[in-house]
């Protein structure tokens, strides 16, 4: 089960969900939702069960990289959202609710309420890792879901492009404040080599995310090129992109396996102090 803090109510439909992780951008138009579901992907290919969350309400992505519409969803018997099995990952959105050239004008406190329902109220069922793909920014919604969802861990993203690094400070501040553990950090769109030169181009400036990544020491993931992804074909098909997202997978796991190491080693310790103490 998800770890969380003892203020934390962890929602019925998640209690048998063993990993939660945020994937974060407080900048738009980084590549954050196409990130979100190779993570996905690429964990499912591990043999691990996965979900995903999207969780941008007013601008939904996964059901049209998923290549789902609205009107698939089902109630359960027990009156909970059943949710859909694309590529082999369960996943939900506001999207299969909304429709995709339906807006949804609502303010702040609802779209919170909306990310709680499409957690708390989907039958995940067993996970070993349920993936949320947050909305761009510091706000409401990432708010609610750093302070009432367990998140085992957070992964954060961004481009080199120096606009970019200054908004994603900020996402990192957020997470830190309110004590959550960030895996590491993404730089998308790192680069571009065209097919006929060896040359690689730096088209949005060149280091911005490993300076972020020692500034914050914050693991460095993955430095993603930019690439052409034919019509008939599907980024986890790029031999590049797939060989980056199993990398980063395989960090992923091996950051949680030792981040609960650390944390099941240290209650012996407390266990004797508290011993001694009480002698």
């Amino acid at each position: 089960m998800a770890q969380s803090d003892n203020k934390l109510r962890i929602p019925e439909t998640l209690r048998k969900v063993k990993n939660i992780v945020g994937i974060f951008s407080a900048k738009g138009g980084v590549g954050k939702s196409a990130i979100s579901l190779q993570i996905a992907l690429a964990l499912r290919d591990k043999g691990f069960s996965v979900g995903l969350v999207d969780a941008d309400i007013y601008g939904p992505s996964q059901p049209i990289m998923l290549g789902s519409s609205a009107g698939e969803l089902k109630l359960s018997k027990a009156q909970v959202i059943e949710p859909l099995t694309k590529e082999g990952i369960k996943f939900i959105s506001m999207g299969l609710i909304s429709g995709e050239n339906m807006p949804v004008i609502w303010r702040g406190p609802m779209v919170s309420g909306a990310v709680m329902q499409l957690l708390s109220q989907t039958d995940w069922g067993e996970l070993d890792y349920l993936i949320v793909d947050t909305p761009p920014g510091t706000g409401d919604v990432q708010l609610t879901l750093l302070q009432r969802i367990p998140l085992t861990s957070s992964i954060v993203v961004t481009t080199p492009q120096e606009v970019s690094i200054s908004d994603c400070k900020k996402g990192i501040e957020m997470i830190k404040r309110l004590d959550k553990p960030i895996t590491g950090l993404i730089e998308n769109m790192s680069w571009f080599k065209p097919d006929d030169q060896d040359k690689k181009y730096f088209l949005f400036g060149k280091g911005g995310g490993k300076k972020l990544s020692e500034e914050y020491s914050i693991d460095l993931l993955a430095q993603l090129p930019l690439v052409e992804i034919p019509e008939d074909s599907k980024i986890q098909n790029h031999p590049l992109l797939k060989m980056e997202f199993d990398n980063i997978a395989d960090k992923l796991v091996n950051s949680l396996k030792a981040l609960k190491e650390k944390k099941s080693s240290g209650i012996p310790q407390i266990n004797i102090i508290l011993s001694l103490i009480h002698i």
